[in-house]
């Protein structure tokens, strides 16, 4: 039982962070309709420039988290002016080739920068875990989960009382009645790049604090994917309880069907992509679209 219950904390925790990474794929899906598949890459890229601020520069962790979700945040309003604003009403196929292509180069640069080796942030947290019920919790997980918690409270704030927030609700509805109505649609897609790029930074921060910083957060990044198919492509609590839900689960497989299969773990989150995929493919939270011919 207690091992359950570990799982079921390290998996909450971890799951809250894929939550997070997929908060931002969902805001910029909604918004722009770009499947964004180099959200993998810029989670990877936030650990690095976090780990630059704090340990390179000498930057407090506070202080090198902000900037470097700032930074984000312009790069994301750079992304969508140089690369997909002229992307704008072409086809499907071509944007999300625009998005690997980007992902590639995020990659190349980031190797080029940082090589592929493994970092660590400075020491931040008390070594000492806490302990409740027989439950051990490091302090880094508690804080990760509590980050994540002010962001989906703060994203969901955001959108439900700030005129911005309204503003990007109506695009993600219905983009021409939006610009009919005088709403700036660009510059709402503008703002979506970057609080998804902002927020996909936070969450490679947050990766990078209960583990290391290295090249291979961009494949766990890119395990918001399947929390995105969870949720719902379209809906903000579905990345949340999507997110969860994989992380439970994939703790889970590691605990119990690891020591039998092999990589189970890393392999579980796609597997549960796959069946969602065949049974219910707008996701627990998506709109089903029906079209009549």
């Amino acid at each position: 039982m207690q091992m359950i219950l570990q799982g079921i904390f390290t998996g909450l925790a971890v799951g809250a962070i894929y939550g997070l990474c997929a908060l931002g794929f969902v805001i910029i899906y909604k918004s722009t309709g770009i499947l964004n598949v180099a959200q993998g890459g810029l989670v990877m890229l936030g650990s690095f420039l976090c780990y630059t601020f704090s340990v390179t520069i000498g930057f407090p962790m506070w202080l090198s988290f902000i900037a470097s979700v700032a930074l984000a945040f312009l790069l994301g309003m750079i992304i969508d002016r140089l690369l997909f604003r002229p992307m704008i009403g072409q086809p499907l196929l071509g944007v999300v080739m625009m998005t690997i292509a980007f992902l590639s180069i995020i990659e190349g640069v980031t190797i080029f920068i940082w090589s592929v080796n493994y970092y660590s942030y400075s020491t931040v947290f008390p070594e000492t875990p806490i302990e409740v019920g027989g439950v051990i919790m490091s302090h880094e997980y508690v804080w990760a989960m509590g980050v994540c918690l002010f962001f989906f409270i703060l994203v969901g704030f955001f959108f439900r009382y700030t005129r911005i927030g309204l503003k990007m609700r109506a695009v993600s509805e219905d983009q021409l009645a939006a610009q009919a109505a005088g709403v700036g649609v660009k510059t709402i897609f503008s703002l979506s790049w970057a609080i998804g790029t902002a927020i996909a930074a936070a969450g490679g921060i947050i990766l990078g604090l209960i583990s290391m910083v290295y090249f291979g957060l961009s494949f766990i990044g890119l395990k918001a994917m399947p929390v995105v198919i969870l949720g719902g492509l379209e809906s903000i609590l579905g990345a949340i309880l999507g997110g969860i839900i994989i992380g439970v689960l994939e703790n889970l497989a590691g605990i119990y069907l690891e020591p039998y299969l092999s990589g189970i773990k890393d392999v579980a989150p796609f597997v549960v992509l796959m069946i969602i995929l065949i049974i219910k493919p707008h996701g627990l939270f998506g709109l089903e679209r029906i079209e009549r011919i």
